[in-house]
């Protein structure tokens, strides 16, 4: 994968106004307080959303898919390997057994 020209110019013009608009709306910042709770002037949804925007990802939604969908094969695949383990025991007790004796 090479990248041209424009791949690394619209990367370049991205960065430099997300830097470019931190500086300008964080000007009036004093204190650590003012920037990380934004002066405490949001509103609980706001909060709430920031929340769950900072802890959910797209890797979280396909490991919580693949690790649910996985568990639901391996419960499969254990039940159905429990079958096989225990048909196969009886069979190998049933060919020991003397028929003879239960009798």
């Amino acid at each position: 994968m090479e990248f041209g020209l424009l791949d690394i110019s619209v990367f370049l013009l991205f960065i430099i106004v997300v830097v470019g608009t931190s500086m300008y709306k964080s000007r009036k910042v004093e204190t650590g307080e003012n920037f990380f709770l934004a002066s405490r002037g949001l509103i609980w949804p706001l909060i709430g959303l920031s929340l769950i925007a900072a802890n959910i990802s797209t890797e979280q939604f396909v490991g919580m898919s693949g690790q649910s969908a996985g568990s639901v094969g391996l419960e499969i695949l254990k039940i159905i390997m429990t079958i096989v383990k225990n048909l196969n025991f009886i069979l190998s007790v049933l060919k020991q057994v003397d028929i003879e004796y239960i009798k």
